[in-house]
C-alpha cells in the first residue's frame, strides 16, 4: 500500500506491484481536469487471463488487458507486458477514473476510451499504421460505427481506438491553451453531449462528425493512398512474376528442343 493506493498481487509481482502502486501515488494532472481529493484507489494485477476474466466477470472482450471500475475506484490490469507499456496502461485506466470522477455520467465509448489514450499519450506509429489500414478499408467515419468498433474484435478496435484518439485530440486542439478544461467543465454541468459541444465549441455532434471526419481524411488520408498505392503496385508486381514463371514453364520444352545434340566448342586460347 502506498498512500491512498492498495495494490492487490499474485506472487511473483512484489516489485511490479510497488512500482504501480508508487506510479498510481503521484499527483498527475490529467487533460481539462483539475486535481482532485485523494481518493482510495484499489489496483488487481492479474497474472493470467483465468483471474482477470474473473475479477472483470468476464465482461470484456478477449483482447481486454485493463478495466476500470471507477464507481468502485478499482483498476485491473493484465499484467503480462513489460513494466513500461503497464505503465501507460495504468494511466489510462487511471484517467478514466478521473474522468468519471469529475463527470459523474456516462459519455459516449468513443470519448471515454479516445481521452484515456490521450491523457496516457497513447498516440504513436502503431495507431498510426492501424488508422491507415482503417481508413484503406474505406468505411465511412461515423462516431456510432467509433463505439460499435471499441466492442469488437480486436484489430476493428484497434482502428477504433485510433479514430477515438483523433477524435479527442481534435477537441483538445480546438481549446488552444485551455485544452480540454472549457469542454469537460460543461460535460459535468451540461445535461447532454451535444449541450455541451454547443455551450463550448459552438456546434452540434453532427456538425462535429462531419468536421472530424474531414480532419482526419485531410491530416492522414495520405496514408491510406500511400498504402493503396503500395497495395496496387505489389499486385501487379505479383502478376507480372506469375506471368514470367508461366511464360518460362510453357517454353522449357522447345528450348530443351533446341538444345538437344548441340555441343560446345573447346575453349580458343587466349591470344
Amino acid at each position: 500500500m502506498v498512500g491512498n493506493v492498495t495494490v492487490v498481487w499474485w506472487a511473483p509481482q512484489g516489485n511490479l506491484a510497488a512500482a504501480l502502486a508508487d506510479e498510481a501515488d503521484r499527483p498527475r494532472p490529467f487533460p481539462g481536469i483539475d486535481p482532485q481529493p485523494d481518493q482510495p484507489l484499489r489496483i488487481f494485477l492479474a497474472p493470467n487471463r483465468e483471474i482477470y476474466d474473473s475479477l472483470t466477470r468476464g465482461r470484456l472482450p478477449s483482447w481486454s488487458e485493463g478495466a476500470a471500475f471507477p464507481g468502485s475506484g478499482a483498476i485491473v490490469l493484465w499484467s503480462v507486458g513489460s513494466p513500461s507499456d503497464l505503465r501507460v496502461s495504468l494511466r489510462h485506466e487511471l484517467a478514466h477514473v478521473a474522468l468519471r470522477r469529475r463527470v459523474r455520467h456516462s459519455l459516449p465509448l468513443w470519448f471515454e476510451e479516445g481521452y484515456a489514450a490521450v491523457a496516457a499519450g497513447e498516440w504513436n506509429r502503431t495507431q498510426a499504421f492501424e488508422l491507415d489500414w482503417h481508413l484503406l478499408a474505406g468505411p465511412a467515419l461515423e462516431l456510432d460505427s467509433v463505439d460499435r468498433a471499441l466492442r469488437g474484435r480486436a484489430g476493428e478496435a484497434a482502428g477504433a481506438y485510433a479514430l477515438a484518439t483523433t477524435a479527442v485530440g481534435m477537441l483538445q486542439r480546438w481549446g488552444g491553451p485551455a485544452g480540454l478544461h472549457p469542454f469537460i467543465d460543461a460535460l459535468a454541468t451540461q445535461p447532454t453531449f451535444d449541450d455541451a459541444m454547443r455551450s463550448t465549441y459552438h456546434v452540434t455532434l453532427d456538425h462535429f462528425e462531419e468536421l472530424w471526419a474531414q480532419d482526419v481524411h485531410r491530416r492522414y488520408g495520405w496514408l491510406a493512398g500511400l498504402g493503396a498505392a503500395t497495395l496496387f503496385w505489389g499486385v501487379i508486381g505479383l502478376l507480372l512474376v506469375g506471368l514470367v514463371w508461366r511464360r518460362r514453364k510453357r517454353d522449357a520444352p522447345r528450348r530443351a528442343a533446341l538444345d538437344e545434340g548441340w555441343v560446345m566448342p573447346p575453349d580458343e586460347p587466349n591470344p
